[in-house]
């Protein structure tokens, strides 16, 4: 804990006057008192030298010894002091206390040596004769024949107590007047601590960023009330600049809030100052973590993250902006885009990282590639197939008939396959482009699933595979195109008898399903098969145009690798959900959630 007399400034001014005002008082004290004693001595002194002026005249010449004493001490009682007369030889002549007679020389005494050589003498001493300290005044008499020194002298008590009675009445004086200014120190002293601790408290508040409502009240035009009134501006300056500053920060929030980008600041040594949200889910931060003053290797430890920092810090982004793509982990790709940041003096601090997920992007391209070298590769079967033969026609024709004919028939097989493929790529492209329109209407379930499952029974009865339908009762009717639906089941269960062994089953449901993510209620048709199954890993892509789990397999049964593609865009088309389910070894089921109309959507609502 702090002394008082070091924290608090009302103690410290009011110390500094108490300890200045005893320190005056004191030096003036003994000041006054040696100079009113010297006065008071000066004053004593040449009073004495009237006396003995004044007595020279009224004592006789030519009288000595007890007749001189008894005259001295007549003249000694009325006036108060000691009378001393005394010969230029030093002998005395006569005294008021001492019988003369008994009295040594007292040529060697000071004030007599004085007297004899300037004509006057005085000295303060101790006197031998009567034992006590005394105040000697001399004067050298020469009237015509008459020469002698008269001495006139008095008790130094006597001056001691009336310098002693003028001392007290000083120091008195002095408390009374010390006394005061320190009571007056006292109030403006608190007074000014009020004032100070008033500003004290106001710049607090200000450095804490709490701005009191009001300015300083400025009780004076003084010093301190200009230092008032000047924190009074600092604070509204102050405040409009951290408005100011607040408004430029949520700006900049908000800019990083926005971005789809993650924004990383790094400084020169590639730690972390500042990163975005974006920039947290993109690599799987947790949102509310501190990563202020962190190693940028903290927020991936992929090789490829700590080759990117180096390449950073070693680069010039003041001159040429740094551009990189990255793969980490996952099988996410970005685009890496850097920049320098410099202060106001064009000093480095650090570099901003902008890191744009081109995952998607990347993913579109494979898909694109693929789906050229796919198209390139269906096209080319058949067409080559078909020229294949038509040159075996024109070329070497064939003598038999029916040898003729069998390349006719596989040249028209293959036409088909291409005339389908052809067919299925418009569609899809339709669909994407948005220019088919649908010829909606109410249709009921049942009777969707009743007139697909017609154009099937033949050929799964020579499949030996079962196929069967289950519709509830008292379906609403969905909101369709009854073509692109019934194009939609086909596709479905074209591929369960496709994959789906002799001996197998294949099972059509309808049913209502209730809605769940504030979506309201839907009609449900699923396509169940007991085939041989997909992984896992391979369910996400099988909407994919041209992908295929089994290519040889595919082909040979004679798919586009379209027909998922096409049903994902019809369920789209109509506001509906897909749903793909499926184990290896044990099946697959595809459902489709389709709208019901209005009015049945009220009554079940």
């Amino acid at each position: 804990m702090r002394a008082p007399w070091k924290s608090n400034l009302f103690v410290r001014f009011f110390l500094f006057y108490l300890v200045g005002a005893v320190v005056i008082s004191i030096l003036l004290h003994f000041y006054s008192e040696t100079r009113i004693r010297n006065f008071y001595l000066t004053s004593v002194s040449n009073e004495l030298l009237e006396k003995s002026k004044l007595l020279a005249r009224l004592l006789p010449s030519r009288v000595e010894g007890e007749t001189l004493d008894r005259i001295c001490r007549d003249l000694a009682r009325n006036s108060g002091s000691r009378i001393t007369v005394i010969a230029l030889d030093g002998r005395v002549l006569g005294d008021s206390d001492q019988p003369s007679s008994s009295m040594e020389n007292h040529g060697i005494r000071p004030e007599v040596v004085e007297a004899l050589s300037d004509g006057v003498g005085s000295s303060v001493r101790y006197s031998e004769t009567v034992r006590y300290e005394m105040l000697y005044q001399a004067f050298l008499q020469r009237d015509q024949d008459i020469s002698r020194i008269i001495r006139v002298s008095v008790p130094l008590d006597t001056i001691e107590r009336t310098v002693a009675s003028i001392r007290r009445v000083i120091l008195i004086g002095l408390l009374l007047v010390s006394a005061l200014g320190l009571l007056m120190a006292f109030f403006f002293s608190r007074h000014l601590r009020l004032r100070v601790r008033r500003m004290a408290d106001f710049s607090q508040q200000v450095s804490r960023g709490c701005f009191p409502k009001g300015p300083i009240q400025v009780t004076r035009e003084d010093e301190l009330g200009i230092l008032e009134k000047n924190l009074s501006h600092m604070s509204d300056d102050l405040q409009e600049r951290m408005k100011a500053i607040v408004e430029e920060k949520e700006k900049v929030e908000s800019i990083l809030r926005c971005m789809t980008e993650g924004v990383l600041v790094v400084d020169t040594q590639g730690r972390l100052i500042l990163l975005n949200q974006n920039a947290r889910r993109m690599f799987s931060l947790p949102a509310e973590a501190e990563f202020g003053g962190a190693s940028f290797l903290e927020v991936s430890r992929h090789p490829e993250m700590k080759t990117l920092m180096r390449e950073v810090l070693g680069c010039d982004c003041a001159k040429e902006c740094f551009a990189k793509e990255v793969a980490l982990e996952g099988n996410k790709w970005f685009r890496v885009s850097a920049v320098s940041l410099q202060g106001g003096d064009e000093r480095r601090l650090g570099y901003i990282l902008v890191f744009h997920d081109v995952t998607e992007l990347k993913r579109l391209e494979t898909m694109r590639a693929d789906f050229v070298a796919n198209v390139s590769h269906e096209i080319r079967t058949p067409l080559a197939a078909i020229k294949g033969y038509a040159e075996t026609l024109l070329r070497n024709p064939p003598k038999e008939p029916e040898t003729a004919r069998h390349f006719l028939k596989v040249i028209d097989r293959h036409s088909e396959r291409l005339g389908r493929l052809i067919d299925d790529l418009l569609a899809i492209a339709d669909f994407e482009a948005g220019k088919i329109e649908l010829a909606k209407e109410h249709i009921q379930p049942g009777y969707l699933v009743e007139r697909v499952l017609e154009i099937f029974q033949d050929q799964a009865r020579n499949k030996n595979i079962t196929l069967s339908s289950t519709v509830d009762g008292d379906l609403p009717s969905i909101v369709g195109d009854s073509d692109r639906l019934q194009q939609l089941l086909i596709n479905l269960i074209d591929n369960a008898l496709k994959y789906t062994p002799s001996g197998g089953r294949i099972e059509i449901i309808a049913r209502l399903v209730s809605s769940n993510n504030h979506r309201p209620a839907m009609v449900e048709i699923s396509v169940a098969d007991t085939g041989c199954g997909i992984s896992e890993k391979d369910l996400p892509r099988l909407t994919e145009r041209f992908y295929r789990v089994d290519k040889a397999r595919s082909r040979e049964l004679g798919g586009t690798g379209l027909g998922l593609a096409i049903v994902k865009h019809i369920v789209q088309a109509h506001e509906g959900l897909l749903k793909i389910e499926s184990q290896l070894r044990k099946g697959t089921t595809i459902r489709v959630s389709l709208p019901v109309k209005d009015e049945a959507r009220k009554r079940l609502g």
